[in-house]
């Protein structure tokens, strides 16, 4: 059940009806936390044909910038604890560079990590806030579910509904 509504918000691909992924690239990694306008475009591939795509940067680009620089924000003196989520979705880029979707392992990895360095920020902002969540595990759990997947969902539904402009590219 949950797997057919996660399938909802797959894009398509205009060619051949495939799941249609967002690729990221390493500078679209770094971009994504710290804004820098090296793209205005984003990049796509089909799963099943492989046939490769772009599209204006979408409002998940915007999302993940704003919800991780209201996270930095947030950890104040421990922004560099910001930095740990970023790194690890950078070295897993390393680590999955094989996987068969890479687009998928991308803007799902997006969500979870935008999550993470949020439950960072709720703990190591303010340092009565995190002993209160440290001394209540339930309510705890509860959230750090609740911030990886919340961020996910927003950044799948994001990507499937905002695409501007999808275009083919020509490899030759």
């Amino acid at each position: 059940m949950a797997d057919a509504g996660l399938q909802k918000l797959d894009r398509r691909c205009p060619k051949c009806g495939g799941s249609l992924h967002r690729r990221f690239s390493f500078l679209d990694k770094i971009g994504l936390y710290f804004p820098l306008p090296h793209t205005i475009y984003a990049k796509h591939e089909c799963d099943e044909c492989r046939a490769h795509f772009r599209s204006y940067r979408c409002l998940t680009d915007l999302f993940l910038e704003i919800g991780w620089l209201s996270a930095l924000y947030m950890l104040g003196k421990w922004w560099p604890l910001a930095l740990a989520g970023t790194l690890t979705w950078m070295m897993s880029w390393f680590v999955a560079k094989e996987a068969a979707s890479r687009g998928e392992f991308d803007t799902i990895g997006a969500g979870i990590v935008l999550g993470i360095v949020w439950m960072l920020a709720l703990m190591f902002g303010d340092m009565k806030r995190g002993a209160y969540l440290e001394s209540h595990s339930v309510i705890m759990f509860l959230l750090m579910t609740f911030l990886v997947i919340a961020p996910t969902l927003i950044v799948l539904f994001l990507d499937r509904y905002t695409n501007f402009n999808l275009k083919e590219l020509d490899y030759d």
